[in-house]
């Protein structure tokens, strides 16, 4: 995983565009469509993900690329002065809570929409947006504390109140990754070992990502970024004996997930198991799956991988830029399929037209941003063309604020 940057040595002005990658905006893009895919009322496109083949998703991919993007800004920006990434944190932080409440309103005018249409109430049910109908007055203030999370809507809070920590902690710690390391496992610790939670509407309710719990992921993303030029990660993670470890993870994973008991096979899924595979407190043992599964996917991919050429790679990195926007409609998208699997039916046909379908307007909502973002940089269209397959990142320092 160290190999995600070149070998610079704690840059104290250097742009953003010299610490990331294409690497990052590529796993970030993917990890919005897997999200799709794996949110959506379930369909055959989730098979395509990691989901079903060991015993960490696509959220432990999502936060734990954040926390990095975020480190690599915050070493771009703030490291000289650090002061300045608490207003920076707290701003970024009301951008997150504005696209949730929206991505709210246009999920519950969706589920509205389709009841008076359709005559159904699947939406409202399933993602528990009736209780904003029938007592608004109560789940009004709770929504815009963000103590009324229905499902779906429960990563943007998550992120909302990560950013507002890392913002402090970097005042704090500033590069010393061993201290964020310090704080970080004992309030994972305080929560996986005493149940501590945020409650959500009704108060039986908890927040379905502790967010006590994943800042542990977040800030191992944060923390493999500063550590990305220590000499001995760099020789951990080169060495044979460590890939070959996370190979038998991957391995004894995916035995330990089964995924041929959905075809009525020998079921001896290990995630069923109480406790050690709890994603709402990030069960330590998912957070190692991933990173072994992080580890190979870096070892296989270098950064000259002839991928990152493709229109594959280059989609996903567009996405992977727009990570914020791309990821709310995201999120409606995932909601609305409730809807149209119950109108047009839950055939193959419908699933694979729908969750694609969506993948794709996905991709060209990236390339019309990029394409927009980059006329009003007054940059030629020639160079935006060539942006995501040569460097992976944008003009620093404003655009990797965005990325983080």
């Amino acid at each position: 995983m160290t190999e995600l940057h070149a070998p610079e040595k704690k840059p104290t002005d250097a742009p953003a565009s010299s610490l990331r990658d294409w690497r990052i905006d590529f796993f970030r893009g993917l990890a919005i469509v897997f999200i799709l895919w794996n949110h959506s009322a379930e369909n055959v496109l989730s098979w395509f993900t990691t989901r079903h083949y060991g015993l960490s998703d696509s959220a432990e991919l999502f936060v734990f690329l954040s926390g990095y993007a975020m480190a690599t800004m915050f070493l771009a920006k703030f490291l000289v002065r650090p002061v300045t990434a608490l207003p920076y944190a707290v701003m970024r932080a009301f951008t997150l809570y504005i696209h949730h409440i929206t991505a709210f309103i246009v999920i519950a005018t969706l589920a509205s929409t389709y009841r008076g249409w359709a005559g159904s109430s699947v939406m409202e049910r399933d993602l528990f947006i009736r209780p904003f109908f029938v007592a608004t007055e109560t789940v009004m203030p709770k929504l815009a504390t963000l103590a009324y999370l229905p499902p779906l809507l429960d990563i943007l809070p998550l992120y909302i109140l990560l950013t507002l920590l890392i913002g402090v902690l970097f005042f704090l710690f500033r590069e010393r990754w061993i201290y964020y390391v310090a704080f970080a496992i004992p309030v994972w610790a305080l929560a996986w070992f005493t149940g501590l939670n945020f409650s959500s509407y009704p108060d039986t309710r908890l927040w379905s990502l502790n967010p006590l719990s994943w800042q542990a992921v977040f800030l191992a993303g944060f923390c493999v970024c500063l550590m990305r030029d220590e000499p001995w990660l760099r020789r951990v993670s080169a060495s044979p004996v460590t890939l070959a470890v996370s190979v038998a993870i991957l391995v004894v994973g995916f035995i330990g997930a089964a995924p041929w008991a959905q075809l009525g096979l020998s079921d001896w899924r290990v995630s069923w198991l109480p406790g050690w595979f709890d994603k709402m407190y990030a069960s330590p043992v998912r957070l190692i799956h991933f990173l072994a599964m992080a580890h190979v996917a870096t070892a296989l991919i270098k950064k000259d991988n002839p991928l990152r050429d493709t229109i594959f790679a280059r989609s996903m990195i567009l996405i992977g830029r727009r990570s914020l926007p791309l990821f709310v409609i995201c999120t409606v998208f995932a909601a609305a399929s409730y809807a149209v699997f119950e109108w047009f039916g839950r055939s193959y046909l419908v699933q694979i037209l729908y969750e694609g379908g969506m993948a794709l307007v996905l991709v060209g909502l990236a390339y019309v941003a990029n394409t927009v973002g980059e006329a009003t940089r007054g940059k030629p269209k020639s160079a935006a063309a060539r942006a995501p397959v040569q460097s992976g990142a944008a003009d620093a320092p404003e655009l990797a604020a965005r990325h983080a």
